[in-house]
């Protein structure tokens, strides 16, 4: 392989048949800032140089596995802080505005969406009938919300939960300002459920610098674009 070959860039299909890893090991380890990799297009797309991968595999003694690994792989090297973590991000490209937009960026991914929903794998859901669903912003209701859905899911066999939501749609909304509190009354909740993971996700332009330190207050974990760090839960956690 010479020298310009190492530096082409690989689509995450492409890199997952160069490492002979499923493409959901390589989101994974991108998203946690194991390996580096490449955001291009509208869609932030995914690309990785050749010697990256390469490097990733020297360093993490990567092991074959089969390329068509079980959809919702379990992330057993989640520890526990890192299972309610504050995503931060600024581009608008990375912003999902709608459930529609969501589904069309998953789809990108190369995921097997009509698949996951037919399995009970994956529920996209809007904010009227997720935080907003009462006519307003509830802490108590939404926990209990969050914890019969859990609860659903093991029941129905799911060894792995994961959670997410976007905050910027249920800005100014009735009730909201208790979004830092219900935020800390996440922490004892995935303490009991070791199954599940929260992510929840704050836009940097639209929410201002109280909002933020709150978000950096109330999570274990953040993740910016340079990969997961500590956040500052536990520190002065009792404030709220």
């Amino acid at each position: 392989m010479n020298m310009q070959e190492h530096k082409r860039f690989l689509t995450i299909s492409e890199a997952a048949e160069f490492l002979h890893v499923s493409e959901i090991s390589l989101r994974r380890w991108t998203n946690s800032g194991k390996l580096r990799c490449f955001r291009v297009g509208g869609r932030s797309e995914r690309r990785f140089l050749i010697d990256d991968l390469l490097a990733f595999m020297q360093s993490m003694d990567v092991q074959a596995e089969p390329l068509q690994a079980v959809e919702t792989e379990a992330i057993n090297d989640t520890g526990d802080a890192e299972r309610h973590i504050s995503l931060f991000f600024r581009d608008q490209e990375e912003k999902c505005t709608s459930s529609e937009l969501l589904m069309q960026q998953l789809r990108a991914e190369g995921l097997p969406l009509d698949k996951l929903i037919a399995r009970g794998l994956l529920r996209v859901l809007p904010p009227s009938q997720t935080y907003l669903l009462p006519g307003k912003f509830d802490a108590e209701w939404m926990l209990e919300f969050l914890e019969m859905t859990i609860q659903a899911a093991l029941e129905a066999g799911h060894k792995r939960i994961l959670m997410t939501g976007e905050l910027t749609s249920i800005q100014g909304a009735p009730g909201v300002e208790q979004m830092a509190r219900y935020e800390a009354m996440l922490n004892p909740l995935v303490d009991r459920y070791p199954e599940v993971t929260i992510v929840c996700q704050y836009d940097l332009k639209s929410f201002t610098g109280d909002v933020i330190l709150d978000a950096l207050m109330t999570h274990p974990s953040i993740l910016v674009s340079s990969g997961l760090a500590p956040g500052f839960y536990g520190i002065e956690g009792d404030r709220l």
